[in-house]
């Protein structure tokens, strides 16, 4: 539960997508990343809250930890943040189950026999391994490109809501397609968490920065009241969003993943250059 996590106040709150955007993968020697790493570790740690959003699902994020060196979140928002984990695996390697109240709101409204059902209409849409399969979240390849792929997306809307499911769809990423209930999402996870954040221990004085690079990040960057940082090798999708809202509070880096972030750190301050 949210309580054994957030049990003291937090300055600073950093949010961050993982696949290229904390994790370079062309940084072999993963440069940027251990970077971070020793930064967050030096200003950071002590008394802010790191957190991890990403499409993956707890057993791929476990999959990335044994491949990259990834430091160790305080929350982890998993599969398009539909699963939120506020606590850390049990000494009897026991997996952590997600927070209960979160997967409460998740379940009103949604059909996910219904969504399966829709998405099966559409010979485009490969299913993703049984491992992204999720209590609320189905995942898909999409076989096609560009104006198809739109063509795709606007299809299975268009059965979503004739079948009489209130479905979220999320295209990222020029490949990757996502039917979420209504109520979730990246941005929609993260809101949950700062509202129990505020309730529990009150909002972080020098406030939320939220990191990515693809269309499942965009409502990462739309929750209110955050600062968002797209790193350089992001997705058209994203860079179309974010030249579509400029924003003080949005700073494009001129460096790739983890590096960006770095720079956005600098940028607004929060740490010296």
């Amino acid at each position: 539960m949210a309580a054994s996590v957030l049990n003291k106040a937090y300055r600073f709150i950093l949010v961050s997508d993982l696949d290229w955007t904390m994790v370079d993968h062309d940084d072999k020697e993963n440069k940027s990343l251990l970077a971070f790493n020793e930064l967050w570790k030096s200003h950071f740690q002590q008394d802010c809250l790191l957190v991890f959003s990403t499409g993956r699902s707890l057993t791929l994020y476990n999959e990335l930890r044994e491949e990259v060196p990834l430091g160790n979140p305080d929350v982890l928002i998993c599969s398009v943040g539909t699963e939120i984990f506020f606590e850390k695996p049990g000494t009897d390697g026991a997996e952590p189950q997600p927070d209960k109240k979160w997967t409460q709101l998740l379940d009103q409204g949604w059909n996910r026999q219904a969504a399966l059902d829709a998405a099966a209409q559409l010979p485009a849409l490969v299913p993703q391994g049984e491992s992204e399969q999720r209590p609320h979240k189905l995942s898909y390849h999409v076989k096609v490109k560009g104006d198809a792929a739109e063509k795709v997306v606007s299809e299975l809307e268009s059965k979503l809501k004739a079948a009489g499911v209130t479905a979220k769809v999320i295209y990222s990423g020029g490949a990757d397609l996502d039917i979420l209930p209504q109520h979730a999402s990246k941005g929609k996870g993260l809101e949950f968490l700062l509202s129990e954040v505020q309730e529990l221990v009150g909002a972080p004085k020098d406030g939320v920065l939220v990191n990515g690079d693809s269309g499942n990040d965009i409502e990462l960057f739309a929750v209110p009241g955050v600062r968002g940082c797209m790193v350089v090798n992001a997705h058209a999708e994203l860079k179309k969003w974010c030249d579509a809202h400029p924003s003080s509070n949005l700073f494009q880096a001129s460096k790739r993943c983890a590096g960006g972030i770095i720079e956005a750190l600098e940028h607004f301050q929060l740490v010296k250059s």
